[in-house]
């Protein structure tokens, strides 16, 4: 008997057939070359993580609470590190935030999936900066969110083109949903979004009736305590934020804990669609999370961490100073893993393999533009490479834009 081959394609779902892959991930084979210096993955560096300090907990967990700790739990999240986390964010200034804000999520990134899935119907408008987070951009898209960029400069977001942009999709006719930002220390750009400006993109929301998702996984790293001082968006308004953040940067990202604060109405709902997704994330990781905020292992580590990274951004900057083409500009991160870099020109589009030909990767501006923009872009993180590596790395890159 012959078999006729299945068409899988014929197959899959609309929402199948519309999944985008991620532009960093692919360059992930281009990259395993050690001889390659990678400023594209904004990973935090191996050097930080306490491995003596997490090897010791693993194993006392397992050993004294092994039964529990290996079994599965909440879909919410262990009861103790979800206490934990809703006092984290009455410290960050949500007052009134409780465990019934907060859903446990296997990183920050399943927090926006989760969120994209009872958020969005298909053309719902959600306004993006220009650029922004390649992740955030694909949950969104994945769920069929028409995204709308809005222009940012050294101060985040710009409110009046927000508000231009709000009124010309409600001209049109369209169904506005929610503004996606990441106020500090921004993936791609490093950029920190103004003080005065957070207030103002609460009462647009407020407004417009838009919620507002507030990717915030670079709280905690910064580089003056100046830069310390802006309120997240969720202590403005919280009843209008979903605010989102991560242990990967400051603990391990292996460990896939991240959290989301948002109104009970809301969390709830991501709750049940958790349920559907992986029934609750890992109750190991968690347990070793709970155990290393109780402990005071993390706040006991953020002064080195933020030390870490400002002497390798110090690095590129100069670096940067040092070799860069003359048309070129870059942003001056407070905090964070990135450098944004762009030309008075597009970039060549060969450019990016003639720079692993030079031992040097980035990732090319376009994949963080909703508009089609970005060829003149590249983005740089100092986070993994350490200092005389970044210092090499800069100026093979530099040769190689020079030499297009």
């Amino acid at each position: 008997m012959t078999k006729t081959k299945i068409e899988c394609e014929d197959l899959l779902s609309e929402f199948g057939r519309g999944l985008k892959s991620n532009a960093i991930r692919k360059l992930t084979l281009l990259l395993g070359r050690r001889e390659v210096i990678s400023f594209a993955a904004g990973a935090p560096s191996p050097d930080t993580f306490p491995l003596e300090e997490l090897a010791e907990i693993a194993a006392r967990l397992i050993r004294d609470r092994g039964h529990a700790a290996l079994q599965y739990g909440p879909t919410r999240g262990q009861s103790a590190l979800v206490e934990a986390v809703a006092a984290k964010m009455q410290e960050r200034g949500v007052a009134e935030a409780s465990p019934a804000n907060i859903v446990l999520t296997s990183g920050s990134q399943q927090g926006l999936d989760l969120l994209a899935r009872i958020l969005i119907d298909p053309g719902d408008v959600v306004f993006a900066e220009l650029p922004s987070y390649i992740g955030g951009i694909i949950a969104l898209q994945n769920s069929r969110a028409e995204l709308v960029g809005v222009r940012q400069d050294d101060g985040g977001i710009i409110i009046g083109d927000l508000r231009d942009k709000i009124k010309t999709a409600l001209s049109q006719g369209r169904r506005l949903k929610c503004v996606y930002t990441i106020p500090n220390f921004q993936n791609p750009s490093g950029v920190t979004l103004a003080a005065e400006r957070r207030g103002e993109i609460v009462k647009l929301a407020e407004e417009f009736d838009l919620l507002i998702i507030e990717d915030d996984a670079y709280y905690d790293l910064y580089f003056s305590q100046s830069a310390a001082q802006r309120p997240p968006l969720a202590a403005l308004g919280p009843e209008r934020v979903v605010y989102l953040s991560t242990f990967s940067k400051t603990l391990a990202p292996g460990l896939r804990s991240g959290w989301l604060c948002a109104p009970a109405a809301i969390s709830s709902r991501v709750e049940l669609a958790k349920e559907g997704a992986d029934l609750s994330s890992s109750v190991f990781d968690q347990a070793i999370v709970s155990e290393a905020v109780s402990s005071g292992l993390i706040e006991r580590r953020l002064p080195a961490l933020r030390d870490f990274y400002r002497s390798r951004c110090q690095a590129m900057l100069e670096a940067l100073d040092g070799n860069a083409p003359a048309d070129a500009h870059w942003t001056k991160p407070l905090g964070g893993f990135f450098i944004l870099m762009e030309f008075d020109r597009d970039l060549d589009t060969g450019l990016l393999q003639r720079a692993i030909d030079h031992g040097v990767a980035y990732v090319p501006g376009e994949p963080f533009f909703v508009n089609g923009g970005g060829k003149n872009a590249l983005r740089l993180a100092f986070s993994k490479e350490p200092e005389p590596n970044i210092r090499t790395g800069i100026k093979r890159l530099c040769e190689a834009i020079k030499a297009s």
